[in-house]
């Protein structure tokens, strides 16, 4: 197969297809100089448009996965390629059409975060060198790749290596910036009555806004402080700028001159907000955005434009040396009557997508939009006005909210829409602070919530079958409740739950979704504490919930319609979680569900939120439901067993690791028959097969399903003789930079749940392996998880010694002094930087045990060590900082991207309010948070770390005395006064 035609076979409609060249593609990757005959597909403009873009997809993604370097991690392409890839890549950006220019313009700004300025310092020089007096297409090209490479400034932190980024590219940049700038003015002057010639020098003006912007967001550069007058000048031109010949045909999207403007905006808000002293022109551009914002129509493709308009007014009413430009009353009336309220009117648009898409409403509702919404952008800018005229704001909004609803309250059917902005208004008169998490923080000291609760919004929740024709009054009913339930008596809320539960009812898909969100909503409100709604309150209404919101899903009738709903699927894990173990009696129907939705969505995954949701339900559903009763297992494993056999048989990529979870968790319920059930004995040989562990996203999962079988059966699997291929995927997983910590967590359970016999046997070999991969390439995260795999062997038997013995024997057995020279120059060294409060205690506690033992004290070569070795000890407990855990400290390396990421869930409370992380298909593992992590402690009977070494030390005081007297002072004071 060629690449060409396996590019082409991923678009494909037949799905075996598409995975026979997905697994084609991930095999011919691995080879050098893949890279460079992609690049040319992307390039042939003889090839197929469809295989060109397939390429360009490729290869970003490829560059995701690929292109960064860091000592954690294997480098995977040569330096020949990477040089071959950035030799091409702007002459590419240039040439490619605009379609293709969006895929690569993502890998341009992937690789220039890794490696501008320092590998690739002739980037600049290469975009000047190539601009164009005459070309403008070139140009757009150029000015394209360059606001790619800036762009990711806006977000970044500041740092001196920020800075110095930035300052570099003004040296080379900012002249041939401004004479492109001043050439496009004058063009656009002169090519006022041609059409096309207008649409290409708009694009280059806008992506000239655009970088304008991108220089100037961090700080204000001298060249531009120098020359503002002339920028300001020209922007001004440009938002007031009116020619026929350069508006748009299409009223739904924005064409390059509303693009100007919108980006004119944005810059103006920056100055307004970091900028304002030097910003003379300010008063000009208040008066003129708030002329536009009067006059602006109502289409679709201005929707941008409009709300950086009203966040520029924000931005600068929010700031007291301006509220002068809006105090008159008169101001404030004109700009709620002429600004504010007709922005809030929900556009027919909105209506049309409210009825023909559902999910897409709900979408962009919750999730705003590119374009940006009116409504948003003008209750944003009520907030600013309260900010500074809270009395007078309040006063002139309840006006219109009062002659809105008596004008529904004459005609309900007719005027549905002017109690839609009322409810709107109110809402954004009545908000002062809101967090996504909790709604509402603050309130408007002046509006009443729980009396327009009940004057106004009851009664749209009152009856499933009310509002007939005016559904979206009830989803405005409940966002109200949703908005504000941190805020509204919990006797309310609790009273509003059966209304919501029986709008999951409701016909119209966005109604029952967001009665779904504000349930799940509800259920993780806490106060002081506590739930708000416990299980008691919520336990009447479970039943009927997830008959509603199951019922809904049953009525998709394709696999990717039935996962479209998140918001649907997550009300029911909440619900689970929210249940506890009082979900036993509804278990078995609720597993058919999930089973029959979990059987059809597998065949053909494409919602990876929904997907998440779906088994973190299960996994909650398994977890509480085994807790009441452990016998509910059996129906469990009868349901799942044969859907997930059918999902590995499929290779179903994006559920495995889910699967390997799950069945992690049904096995660890099986922790008291002291022997591994017979399905479970039979799936592991093909669970230690190579083909299994290629797949980066199946490796934390296999490995925890690996933990649950050592910590049922691992002295099972060492009398059978299964223990040696367990030990070759540590071989493996230890052997990768990127996956030698897993290694350590498969290594660590094998330790602890094996006999101490057969840990005898195998630790020297593994060791070998350990210091091979420490000499041949050692890393900050792999001497951290050694140097705490360490010390959770010397903590085996505690003051016996017997851990010490063993680990010195197999050290010495080795190399005689092996280790004394090991402690010195890497242990100690690593030691700090353990991370993770159980780690850091084993670490303490083992070393402790080391240094005490008579073993090291016996030896010269490292009773030498011990006043260091002390040192550092004492320093870890004096050292108060807030330590990562250390799966957050190896992820920060390894898995950045890592999908819906959460803490180990070690309680039931830990899942009160748990929430979970959202994140695209690129990631390749999820954990589940219910399932939490296998924490393995080898001193448990130890709370304190600090207290632990004290009461280990303590036998050998005489010993360590003559090496104690050798710390400083406080180190001294502090040996001394754990050690009472």
């Amino acid at each position: 197969m060629s690449l060409a035609q396996s590019l082409q076979q991923t678009l494909s409609p037949n799905a075996q297809e598409r995975k026979q060249a997905e697994k084609f593609l991930e095999t011919v990757e691995q080879a050098e100089h893949f890279v460079v005959p992609l690049l040319q597909l992307v390039n042939s403009s003889s090839t197929d448009d469809h295989i060109r873009f397939a390429a360009a997809l490729y290869f970003k993604n490829f560059v995701r996965r690929r292109w960064a370097q860091s000592e954690e991690a294997e480098d995977t392409i040569s330096q020949a390629d990477r040089q071959a890839v950035k030799s091409e890549l702007v002459g590419l950006m240039i040439s490619a059409p605009k379609k293709l220019q969006l895929q690569l313009g993502e890998a341009v700004s992937i690789i220039a975060d890794n490696d501008f300025p320092e590998k690739w310092p002739e980037l600049i020089s290469t975009l000047v060198g190539k601009l164009s007096a005459t070309d403008y297409h070139i140009n757009n090209g150029i000015l394209q790749t360059a606001h790619t490479v800036f762009k990711g400034w806006r977000s970044d932190f500041r740092s001196d290596r920020l800075y110095a980024k930035i300052n570099y590219v003004l040296s080379e940049f900012t002249e041939a910036y401004m004479q492109v700038f001043v050439t496009t003015d004058k063009l656009i002057d002169e090519h006022a009555n041609n059409r096309a010639a207008l649409q290409v020098l708009l694009h280059s003006l806008m992506l000239l806004c655009q970088i304008y912007y991108d220089l100037n967001c961090q700080d204000l550069p001298p060249f531009f402080e120098d020359h503002m007058a002339e920028f300001m000048q020209t922007f001004h031109k440009y938002l007031v700028y009116a020619n026929p010949q350069a508006e748009g045909d299409d009223d739904d999207v924005a064409g390059d001159l509303e693009e100007v403007k919108a980006s004119i905006c944005e810059i103006i808000e920056l100055y307004a907000q970091r900028y304002e002293e030097d910003f003379a022109q300010l008063p000009q551009f208040v008066e003129t955005v708030w002329n536009m914002l009067t006059t602006v129509g109502a289409a679709h493709k201005y929707d941008a434009l409009v709300g950086r308009g009203m966040a520029f007014l924000r931005t600068v009413v929010r700031n007291p040396r301006q509220k002068h430009l809006f105090a008159a009353s008169e101001s404030l009336r004109l700009i709620c009557e002429r600004i504010i309220i007709p922005n809030t009117v929900l556009p027919t648009a909105d209506e049309e997508l409210f009825e023909d898409d559902p999910m897409q409403f709900v979408r962009r509702d919750l999730e705003g939009s590119d374009a940006g919404s009116r409504r948003a952008a003008a209750a944003d800018l009520v907030r600013g006005l309260l900010d500074q005229f809270s009395a007078e704001t309040t006063q002139v909004m309840s006006t219109y909210i009062q002659k809105s609803l008596e004008q529904y309250a004459a005609d309900p059917a007719g005027n549905w829409r002017q109690k839609d902005v009322a409810m709107f208004m109110a809402t954004s008169v009545a908000v002062m602070a809101s967090v996504g998490s909790l709604g509402a923080t603050r309130v408007n000291e002046l509006v009443n919530i729980v009396d327009f609760f009940g004057s106004h919004v009851v009664q749209h929740l009152s009856a499933l079958d009310s509002d007939r024709d005016a559904p979206i009054l009830k989803v405005d009913a409940i966002k109200y409740v949703t908005t504000f339930r941190s805020q509204l008596p919990r006797e309310l809320l609790v009273q509003a739950l059966p209304l919501l539960t029986s709008h999951l009812a409701h016909p119209n898909a966005v109604v029952a979704t967001y009665a779904a969100i504000a349930i799940e909503r509800l259920l993780v409100l806490k106060q002081q504490g506590a739930l708000l709604i416990g299980p008691a309150d919520i336990q009447p209404h479970v039943e009927p919930m997830l008959t509603h919101i199951f019922a809904t899903l049953g009525r998709a009738d394709s696999p990717q319609k039935l996962a479209e709903n998140d918001y649907l699927m997550k009300t029911v894990m909440r619900v689970f979680l929210a249940s506890r173990t009082n979900i036993l009696p509804l278990a078995p129907a609720a597993l058919a569900q999930l089973a029959r939705i979990l059987g059809e969505v597998s065949k053909n995954p494409s919602n990876p939120r929904f997907s998440h949701f779906m088994f973190e339900a299960l996994a909650a559903l398994a977890r509480f439901s085994c807790a009441a009763d452990a016998g509910a297992i059996g129906q469990f494993e009868a349901t799942l067993f044969p859907i997930f056999q059918e999902i590995l048989q499929q290779d179903v990529a994006e559920f495995m690791p889910y699967v390997f979870q799950i069945l992690a968790q049904l096995l660890s319920v099986h922790q008291h028959a002291g022997r591994l059930p017979d399905a479970y004995v039979a799936l592991l040989p093909p669970l230690l097969q190579p083909t299994l562990w290629t797949a980066q996203g199946n490796i934390p999962a296999l490995v925890r399903l690996l933990q649950s079988y050592l910590q049922i059966g691992g002295a099972q699997l060492a009398s059978e003789g299964q223990l040696q291929p367990v030990l070759g995927v540590f071989q493996r997983l230890v052997a990768s930079r990127a996956n030698d910590h897993h290694g350590f967590n498969l290594l660590l359970a094998i330790t602890h749940y094996v006999p101490l016999a057969t840990l005898k046997e195998y630790l020297r070999p593994v060791l070998v392996l350990c210091l091979n991969r420490l000499q041949s390439s050692r890393t900050a995260k792999f001497a951290r998880n050694f140097v705490h795999y360490i010390a959770s062997v010397l903590c085996i038997g505690g003051a016996t010694g017997a851990g010490v013995d063993l680990f010195v024997d197999a050290m010495d057995g080795i190399q005689p002094d092996l280790f004394a020279n090991m402690l010195h120059n890497v242990l100690l060294e690593a030691l700090p930087t353990v991370a993770g409060r159980v780690e850091r205690k084993t670490a303490v506690v083992g070393f402790g045990l080391l240094v005490a033992s008579p073993r090291f004290q016996g030896n010269p070569a490292y009773a030498t060590q011990t006043a260091a070795l002390l040192q550092q000890l004492a320093a870890m407990l004096m050292d108060t900082a807030v330590k990562e855990t250390k799966s957050q400290a190896d992820r920060q390396t390894v898995d950045g991207s890592a999908a819906a990421v959460v803490a180990a869930v070690a309680t039931d409370e830990d899942l009160d309010s748990l929430e979970i992380e959202d994140t695209g298909y690129q990631a390749s593992f999820a954990r589940l948070a219910t399932l939490g992590e296998v924490k393995i402690d080898p001193c448990p009977q130890i709370t304190d770390a600090a207290a632990g070494l004290g009461q280990v030390l303590k036998p050998a005081q005489a010993a360590i005395a003559s090496a104690a007297q050798q710390l400083p002072d406080e180190v001294k004071q502090f040996i001394s006064t754990i050690v009472r």
